[in-house]
C-alpha cells in the first residue's frame, strides 16, 4: 500500500512521543506489518533513525542504540522487524544534511484508528 501524507499538527502526540523536535508541516504515513532497518549511520550526511511509540502517543522504551556500532558491523542494519498492533514505528533523521520528513509505519488494523482520531 502506498504513503498518505498528513499534516504534522494531527498526530502531534506521536511526534512528541518519538522526534520531539520536529518542525515539518507534514508526515507520511504508510500501512505496513514489517520495517527493514536501513542507513543507521552516517553517510554522506544522511541518516535513519527509528522510534517508537504506542498508537496514542506515549513512548515504547529505548534500548538499543543502532547507529553506535561501525557501518560494517552494525547488527540492526538490515534487520525487519514486527509491528504489533497498537504500535507504530516513526521514521526520521537527515536527508543531505537536511531534517527528512517522517514517516510512521501504522499496522494496517490500526489506519482507521489513526484517522479517526486525526479527524
Amino acid at each position: 500500500m502506498n504513503s498518505i501524507s498528513l499534516a504534522s499538527k494531527e498526530v502531534k502526540a506521536i511526534i512528541n512521543a518519538t522526534f520531539d523536535n520536529y518542525r515539518k508541516r507534514t508526515v507520511l504515513i504508510k500501512p505496513t506489518t514489517t520495517v527493514r532497518l536501513s542507513g543507521l549511520n552516517w553517510d554522506g550526511g544522511s541518516r535513519t533513525e527509528y522510534r517508537a511509540c504506542t498508537i496514542d502517543g506515549r513512548p515504547a522504551n529505548r534500548t538499543a542504540n543502532m547507529s553506535g556500532p561501525p557501518p560494517w558491523a552494525n547488527p540492526f542494519e538490515g534487520k525487519s522487524i514486527e509491528i504489533p498492533e497498537g504500535f507504530i514505528v516513526v521514521s526520521g533523521g537527515h536527508f543531505c544534511g537536511k531534517v527528512s520528513t517522517l514517516t510512521l509505519h501504522v499496522h494496517p488494523n490500526n489506519m482507521p484508528k489513526l484517522i479517526k482520531e486525526t479527524n
